[in-house]
């Protein structure tokens, strides 16, 4: 019998002043670059490009970000100042090459602001969504085409299942033509294009256009994607996992037996959800009090869906590189304990109307990724990657705080618990 662990290691960070003053010591004029514009000179203009950075190359951002980490003198800004530098220099931190964010980070150190060191953009990371990519909105079809584009996907779904890749790429070509907003024909364009020899990239586009639409079937037909056979050989590139959502996942228990009920509720759920069954794993070498959901680029999207559904705010979200494990995501499930050895957290809630919930989540994160994608970043931007420091957003983020009432009626159907582990559930007060 696994016994359940009681005591947790308490991380410790820097304190602010302390990290404030290294920013000031490595953005000393002695660590300056020798070509660095006067931050008097650029000012305005600065301010100008912090408070519209969507429009502004990173060059001219990073130029800006290294003038004001340096020199920028913080008494002499206004409120409005502070505003429009503190967007811009989260715009750099987050969208702008590892050396920008790393300045971007000094910038916003100044500000008060203390971001962890960026990890290093992945391999993938190119093929996360971008919030001001055109989406795909072709006009409504007429009955007439509707009904020509109809035949056309009938006789192209034929030559599909006969192998013809090609011959049934070429007839749904023409089909969409007729009807830009018919997801089936996109679905099976997409599924023939990744049968055809060299570059995916019109698969991925049809994959896109069919994520754009936004509809629920839509989002349906991506899920289908993930155990579509003919769909196998691409299966595992980035792109596909990204605009899918299909992962290979691992979910390890850290906290012994009273962590097997919220681990058989995050397998329900996974199943719930048309993901492939998670990888289980004990490992009791470092019991947590909460869960860690580790995650590469192409995940962001269903990591948002998930942090949401393991209701505890307490949860932390940790990237890691491409090469670094076989696994898209890994959760590793911890939970604070009763004083009668019971769980406070069992995860995610398994009844059929939470789950049908959560379905219609995972779709919402499959047509509109961007938003799931920045709920995401908003969390790893705080300084331990924790949902519940993610500022005054910490009841809105991932809905967690949405949660709190279900949490609490889970606990009490364990039995009475002391004051301290009652506390641990009063997310909407913290």
């Amino acid at each position: 019998m696994r016994k359940p662990h009681l005591l947790f290691p308490v991380c410790r960070t820097l304190t602010v002043a302390a990290a404030t003053w290294i920013a000031a010591a490595l953005a000393s004029p002695a660590a300056m670059a020798a070509d660095r514009q006067p931050w008097k000179a650029i000012s305005l203009d600065c301010m100008a490009t912090f408070a519209a950075p969507d429009k502004a190359d990173e060059a001219k951002l990073f130029t800006c970000a290294d003038g004001f980490a340096a020199e920028a003198v913080l008494e002499s800004l206004t409120a409005n100042d502070k505003t429009a530098a503190e967007k811009g220099l989260r715009h750099l931190y987050d969208k702008g090459s590892d050396k920008s964010a790393k300045t971007a980070r000094l910038g916003l150190q100044r500000l008060g602001i203390n971001l962890p060191f960026r990890a290093a953009r992945p391999a993938g990371e190119k093929a996360t969504a971008t919030p001001d990519r055109a989406k795909y909105d072709p006009p409504e079809a007429k009955d007439a085409d509707k009904k020509a584009a109809e035949k056309l996907y009938k006789d192209g779904l034929a030559l599909l299942k006969k192998k013809k890749w090609k011959e049934g790429v070429a007839i749904l070509t023409k089909g969409l033509e007729k009807n830009p907003r018919s997801e089936k024909i996109l679905y099976n364009m997409a599924c023939g294009e990744a049968n055809l020899p060299g570059d995916k990239k019109p698969c991925w586009t049809n994959l896109q256009h069919l994520s754009d639409l936004g509809s629920d079937y839509a989002a349906e037909l991506l899920i289908k994607a993930r155990t579509d056979a003919d769909y196998e050989g691409v299966r595992e590139e980035a792109d596909f996992k990204r605009m899918t959502g299909y992962m290979r996942v691992q979910v390890v228990n850290t906290v012994g037996d009273v962590g097997d009920p919220g681990v058989e509720n995050i397998l329900k759920l996974f199943d719930k959800l048309g993901h492939r069954k998670p990888d289980k794993k004990d490992d009791e070498s470092a019991p947590q009090p909460a869960p860690t959901i580790q995650f590469k680029a192409h995940a962001k999207a269903q990591v948002a869906v998930i942090a949401e559904l393991l209701n505890d705010q307490e949860t932390k979200l940790d990237p890691i590189q491409m090469g670094d494990s076989k696994y898209d995501m890994v959760i590793r499930w911890g939970t604070k304990i009763d004083e009668k050895g019971k769980p406070i957290n069992l995860g995610p809630d398994t009844a059929d109307e939470a789950m049908a919930g959560a379905r219609k989540k995972q779709n919402k994160a499959l047509a509109q990724p961007e938003q799931a994608i920045g709920k995401v970043n908003k969390v790893i931007d705080t300084p331990n990657r924790v949902i519940s420091e993610a500022g005054k957003m910490k009841d809105r983020v991932l809905g967690v705080g949405d949660k709190a009432k279900g949490a609490a009626d889970k606990v009490k159907d364990l039995g009475s618990i002391g004051d301290k582990a009652k506390d641990a559930v009063k997310i909407k007060g913290l």
